[in-house]
């Protein structure tokens, strides 16, 4: 699906809203995939803890010897619920990312996506998920294909 809401009208927190819907009365507590530009992880992380502190969050950033011990012991069941990381990292780690089985892939500020022939979309494309999520203010810039 997509999100297309403009800036400033809530993306992020319908988004967790839904998340919060599936844990709650679906019983589909994850594991979630959330993709993000690498400056807005933080904001990220602190609305899934303000509004969702029952998930487990993994912010998946930092040194490549960093991200490592992330990964150690996340094919757990429930070791984590959300994973935030950046379109960078999603590229760099990707086969990490490829091996695990993600319920909900959601890509924020997906716009920068343009290109389906890019490294970029066609890794996270590849990735096991059930559902994908695109969000972004500006969803056509100059042309449908974009």
């Amino acid at each position: 699906g997509i999100l297309a809401d403009e800036m400033g009208l809530g993306k992020t927190i319908q988004t967790i809203s839904l998340l919060a819907w599936l844990a709650c009365f679906r019983g589909v507590w994850g594991p979630h995939l959330i993709v993000v530009p690498t400056s807005c992880i933080v904001n990220w992380e602190s609305e899934l803890k303000r509004f969702c502190p029952a998930f487990k969050v993994l912010t998946y950033y930092g040194s490549a010897a960093a991200r490592k011990q992330l990964r150690t012991g996340w094919s757990k069941l429930n070791a984590f619920h959300v994973c935030i990381t950046s379109y960078q990292l999603i590229v760099k780690d990707a086969s990490s990312f490829r091996r695990k089985k993600w319920y909900y892939m959601i890509l924020d500020e997906a716009h920068n996506i343009k290109n389906f022939q890019s490294q970029r979309w066609n890794t996270m494309i590849s990735f096991n998920t059930q559902r994908r999520l695109l969000l972004t203010g500006t969803p056509l810039q100059n042309s449908l294909m974009e």
